[in-house]
């Protein structure tokens, strides 16, 4: 029987305490691997981030969280370091802060633009910059990026977010040529229509949330664990030989529409 197997394995995700961060947190851990995660120190990502340690410590898991803000490079390599140093090192990293808001261009300000550059690529460039020392120091590592659909359809809300998210595909390229021949592969997951807390926000009653599934050919949303099984797979042996991929992860939603 084919397992994945992260035994020994040392993660750090950002934005760890909810949604589609914690189950990549989850998957990880249940795949053995030792798992950090940040997240922004709010009262609700507080309660959320003492659940998940204490839902996985459980389960025999060794997990632990840092509060930091993902764009903040001072907070974040403070983080990153002491991370590793409870690790006792890095080889997987997955930047997965990320935010959207509905802002057509007429409407949307330069504050607003920068906001979502600074959430949604600056942040990952933050998470990578901060933690490639100990990935290459390991001598195999992995990165993850969390891009979006909208790279493909130009969705997610508004010019922001998926300029953004397509602002990740230049990254993993780059980051490609740089250390995919010193021991780093890296790959890209563009999630859509993720069952979180975020999309039943945007989509608030079940009437819209069915017009969604209509779009979908498998019939569902996505779940989170969806992602989380695909970012364990790519950082495990099974998924040894993908490398500079962006991974689309939406039950056929892109090309169907």
């Amino acid at each position: 029987m084919l397992t994945i197997d992260l035994t020994g394995r040392k993660a750090l995700v950002t934005g760890g305490a909810r949604g589609i961060g914690a189950a990549i947190v989850r998957a990880l851990a249940e795949c053995g691997a030792s798992v950090a995660f940040t997240h922004l120190g709010s009262e609700r990502g507080n309660a959320a981030a003492e659940m998940l340690v204490a839902e996985l410590a459980a389960k025999g898991g060794q997990v632990s969280s840092f509060t930091a803000a993902a764009e903040d490079m001072e907070a974040m390599s403070a983080s990153v370091s002491e991370a590793a140093e409870t690790l006792a090192g890095l080889d997987i990293v997955v930047p997965n802060v990320g935010m959207n808001w509905v802002a057509p261009l007429e409407t949307l300000d330069l504050e607003g633009w920068r906001r979502a550059l600074d959430l949604n690529l600056t942040a990952s460039f933050v998470a990578v910059k901060a933690a490639l020392p100990w990935l290459l120091k390991a001598g195999r590592a992995d990165i993850v990026l969390i891009g979006s659909s909208a790279v493909y359809d130009g969705g997610g809300g508004g010019a922001h977010y998926a300029a953004a998210k397509a602002g990740l595909d230049g990254l993993m390229r780059a980051l490609m040529r740089e250390v995919g021949r010193k021991g780093v592969r890296i790959n890209m997951v563009h999630p859509c229509v993720v069952d979180t807390d975020l999309l039943r926000e945007r989509y608030d009653s079940e009437e819209k949330r069915a017009r969604l599934i209509a779009q979908v050919p498998v019939g569902r949303l996505g779940r989170p664990e969806d992602i989380g099984g695909l970012v364990a797979y790519l950082c495990s042996d099974l998924g040894s030989f993908i490398c500079g991929q962006p991974i689309l992860v939406d039950g056929g939603r892109t090309l169907y529409r």
